[in-house]
């Protein structure tokens, strides 16, 4: 069955909602954030908040598992097999979704995040796509290839962070050329670069 289309208006006030909650997140833990400060911020109403969530951790929940499910689309839309070898369709995908939703992985996966909910996502990228990428190319032991995929995707969120907090000046394209170019040639894209 299809699902009716999500009303303008409601879409506005959860956008609201969001912009609303990852500003009050940035300044605080999501435990010390009211309905009423985050209405007041997002310029609703407490019962208009009431209409879509139960509480601030249900607003929470629902994004970061919005955030979850999009990371999931953009690693399945990517099947390792078709990799041309000088381009990185998937670190693309990948830091177009960091850029549409750079207010959420500043606050989700940045320092003052909720450390298992970043292993969640760091899971999905492992398990949704990564994995799958490096053994179809390096075949080698389960160890390594575990090791090597901790490291690539350590190093990605720290790029995408280090990318937003720089407010993100180079194009996600540009970003996943850098992010690829490390991944396989490692600290020799240095010594291009100079």
């Amino acid at each position: 069955m299809d699902e009716k289309p999500v009303d303008r208006r409601v879409r506005k006030t959860k956008r609201q909602l969001r912009l609303a909650l990852m500003q009050l997140m940035s300044e605080k833990n999501v435990k010390d954030i009211s309905v009423r400060e985050l209405a007041a911020i997002a310029d609703i109403n407490r019962g208009t908040f009431y209409i879509h969530y139960k509480d601030v951790y249900d607003l929470l929940s629902q994004l970061e598992e919005e955030m979850a499910q999009g990371l999931i689309r953009v690693c399945r839309a990517h099947n390792p097999d078709e990799f041309s070898g000088s381009t990185f369709p998937y670190l693309r995908d990948l830091y177009l979704f960091i850029e549409e939703n750079a207010d959420l992985c500043r606050v989700l996966l940045g320092a003052n995040g909720d450390k298992a909910y970043t292993d969640h996502i760091c899971q999905i990228l492992r398990d949704e796509h990564l994995y799958d990428f490096i053994a179809h190319f390096y075949p080698s032991d389960e160890a390594l290839l575990d090791y090597f995929c901790s490291f690539i995707i350590s190093g990605n969120l720290s790029l995408a962070l280090r990318w937003i907090d720089n407010g993100m000046r180079e194009t996600p394209e540009e970003i996943a050329v850098l992010a690829g170019e490390i991944i396989m040639h490692g600290v020799k894209v240095l010594e291009t670069k100079k």
